[in-house]
């Protein structure tokens, strides 16, 4: 059986489909932006956290997922029409995807997330305020539940099945592919408010994050635990806490005065990531030499 991370292998993937692949993603997320920029303009915002004042939660919520559904459509048109492989082929080397590893690692990075919060509440109690308001929250969980699975999918197929896959096709490394392609999805996040706020800490985070879960998905034949674990980390940062600089201005329970990423955040992020890799490697029986040896 062929690796996920060699599925390039089963389709068309010469260099003027791949081209092609990647203006019709590019003219999707352009020609999905719209609607917000002409909102936005229409009302004179530049940016989000006035955007959430002046239009609410819900409509520039609504507006910032639109972009990640049209990239969805144009990997489907990709998949059949330019590629010509089965869609299965982007998610996982198994017969099927396996629900019961997006629920485990949704579990275990949900847990690890709770903890976070209290270990921040433990050591400086000032930096969180109770910011919990019943209506607007529950709003605001039934969007995420409704939309942030398919932003999570689209940045996983770009990064963890396409992104992933093609680099290795290339460099026949896989080990190198998982951190080229950890770094796009961490560039990916440059236009974020909190990197303009507090500077390219965040961009190192979104980095290492990004890596580790290329790392797993070439480990584990699939991205269900990446889904699971990006699902759970994009679900949880949005509903317990929130700060002005976030990209999602979310009605969470929690406020913080402060979204700066210190040493505190990164040591936490490094020890759950560390924990994640071990039970799972343990679990899993993943082999540390389908990441280093080169592909025949």
């Amino acid at each position: 059986m062929i690796s996920f991370i060699d599925q390039w292998k089963l389709g068309a993937y010469g260099a003027k489909e791949v081209a092609q692949s990647l203006l019709l993603i590019l003219l999707f997320f352009f020609i999905g932006n719209l609607p917000a920029s002409i909102v936005f303009a229409k009302h004179g915002v530049v940016d989000l956290h006035t955007a959430t004042q002046v239009l609410g939660f819900q409509t520039v919520f609504v507006l910032q997922m639109i972009p990640f559904i049209a990239v969805l459509l144009a990997f489907l048109f990709s998949i059949k029409r330019i590629h010509k492989v089965d869609g299965l082929t982007w998610v996982t080397a198994r017969a099927k995807p396996s629900v019961s590893k997006v629920l485990l690692a949704f579990a275990f990075w949900s847990t690890f997330m709770l903890l976070t919060v209290l270990v921040q509440f433990a050591v400086n109690p000032q930096s969180l305020a109770w910011n919990f308001e019943a209506d607007s929250f529950f709003r605001a969980l039934l969007l995420l539940l409704l939309f942030l699975p398919l932003q999570v999918l689209a940045e996983e197929l770009l990064f963890r099945s396409y992104a992933l896959q093609g680099l290795n096709a290339r460099l026949k490394k896989p080990w190198l592919a998982a951190v080229l392609s950890g770094i796009m999805f961490g560039m990916m996040h440059l236009g974020n408010p909190e990197i303009k706020e507090y500077g390219m800490v965040f961009i190192v985070a979104y980095s290492v994050l990004g890596t580790f879960l290329s790392i797993i998905t070439a480990l584990d034949g699939g991205i269900e635990l990446a889904f699971g674990f990006h699902f759970a980390n994009n679900l949880w940062a949005g509903i317990l806490v929130t700060s002005k600089e976030q990209a999602l201005q979310i009605p969470a329970l929690f406020s913080s005065n402060s979204g700066s990423f210190d040493g505190l955040s990164m040591g936490l992020l490094l020890l759950g990531l560390t924990a994640f890799f071990a039970l799972f490697k343990r679990l899993f029986g993943w082999k540390l030499s389908a990441l280093i040896q080169n592909n025949p």
